[in-house]
């Protein structure tokens, strides 16, 4: 079996990795990873052929008699050793800014490498790959002048984010909020807040530093025993800020008085806002530089994007779908100014045991007056839509029949929000509205 050093003199080489056979860089070294539904050795044969330089498979079945295959005892676990052996190359000083949290990571994660990008040489985490392979990947792309690496770590279950921290080694972190989310896994809010907490955990005993919204309740009794806490958003904090509207885009007032307008949506992104903030003043970021950076970030990927179709604005929030997100999302969609407001939501997922009381929660707003349509997607919405019938709320069992149903209609002057579990996919409902 090849050892770390043996690996990582190859990775050198060309300083690229892949997991996908289809995405292959000249040179790259391939990692065949096992999934619940696929096996990466298989694949190993048609990277090489695309360009890769070597083959790391774990399946002695694949082996071939070619230098370019480097069997190991476990392909997952190597690429985890080589990118935390890669972490160590720039030394334990070396700035890791590990992000998690049960909503607002991809966005905070956004929002601080473009601050940062004003003056370091900065590598982030690309869109959500936040698995401990995306993390791993992350660490791997660091070349040899970058400064400041920003690591987004997503969890499922518990010591999802233990492992996270054991291959970047962060050096300082932000929990950027707890909410409902992967009950499945998780099971309730003491579990999340565990689960979340195992960044925390990490800083404490490495002594790290943690970035610190004061105004999260939950977020308050977890960094208590924390020595080294930076601080966000109240006055008398290390990084203050201010909402000053959102109409619908959110303003905000920097202490030194700049009024900033953003493209975000959502009064929740002031704090992914004031942590990047509080970020840039920590690393001496130029503050203009700073807001400048966040002025000009446009959220991407299906997340709070407002788009105009005709006369009618839509709305488009479907990369997932929390309770607290929903929540954001309707509340926004209100924001906006309109004569008449629709809401196209899908079920939402991995809420466990709590998922009927959610989506019964979601109804009970949903018949509030200012909705003049809703139109439900998925079997869980329809349950709860039945236990409190509405004139204004409308059920479809799945996505085909609801398409069938906006082709025959044709909106105008409205606003309209899409929502739902990633699965469902229901920005693709925005080219059937007329």
């Amino acid at each position: 079996m090849a050892d770390i050093e043996y690996i990582y003199q190859k990775y050198l080489i060309t300083r690229s990795v892949t997991i996908d056979a289809r995405n292959v860089s000249p040179g790259s070294l391939f990692f065949a990873i096992r999934g619940t539904k696929f096996n990466g050795n298989e694949f190993a044969e048609a990277a090489l052929a695309k360009g890769a330089s070597y083959a790391i498979i774990d399946d002695p079945a694949y082996m071939q008699p070619s230098s370019a295959y480097i069997l190991v005892e476990d392909s997952l676990s190597t690429l985890h050793y080589l990118a935390n052996y890669h972490r160590r190359q720039y030394g334990i000083h070396f700035p890791v800014i590990g992000i998690t949290g049960s909503y607002g990571k991809t966005t905070t994660k956004e929002l601080i490498w473009r601050v940062l990008h004003t003056t370091y040489k900065t590598v982030a985490t690309k869109g959500n790959l936040n698995t401990s392979i995306g993390v791993a990947l992350t660490l791997l792309s660091m070349a040899q002048d970058t400064e400041i690496a920003v690591v987004e770590m997503g969890a499922t279950q518990l010591k999802d984010i233990a492992l996270c921290c054991s291959i970047a080694e962060p050096t300082h972190g932000i929990i950027t909020a707890i909410g409902d989310a992967h009950l499945e896994s998780f099971y309730n809010l003491e579990g999340i807040i565990q689960g979340k907490g195992e960044l925390y955990n990490y800083l404490y005993l490495t002594q790290g530093i943690v970035f610190l919204n004061t105004l999260d309740t939950l977020l308050q009794p977890m960094s208590a025993r924390l020595p080294n806490l930076v601080t966000y958003p109240q006055a008398n904090d290390f990084a203050p800020l201010d909402l000053v509207s959102e109409n619908p885009y959110l303003c905000y007032r920097s202490p030194e008085g700049t009024h900033v307008r953003t493209n975000l949506l959502g009064k929740p992104h002031i704090y992914n806002i004031a942590a990047a903030l509080c970020v840039a003043k920590y690393f001496k970021v130029p503050i203009e530089a700073a807001h400048q950076a966040i002025q000009t970030y446009v959220p991407k990927n299906f997340r709070m994007e407002l788009v105009v179709k005709g006369s009618n604005q839509l709305l488009i929030d479907s990369y997932n779908a929390s309770p607290a997100s929903m929540q954001t999302a309707l509340d926004t969609l209100l924001q906006l100014k309109s004569a008449y407001y629709i809401a196209i939501l899908g079920d939402m997922a991995e809420l466990g045991s709590k998922t009927a009381i959610w989506h019964d929660k979601i109804i009970a707003q949903l018949c509030h007056s200012s909705y003049n349509l809703v139109l439900l997607c998925g079997p869980l919405f329809t349950v709860a839509a039945s236990k409190k019938p509405h004139k204004n709320i409308h059920c479809f069992p799945n996505k085909e029949i609801l398409v069938d149903y906006l082709c025959t209609r044709n909106f105008q002057h409205s606003a309209i929000l899409l929502k739902g579990t990633n699965a469902l996919a229901m920005h693709t409902l925005a080219e059937h509205i007329r």
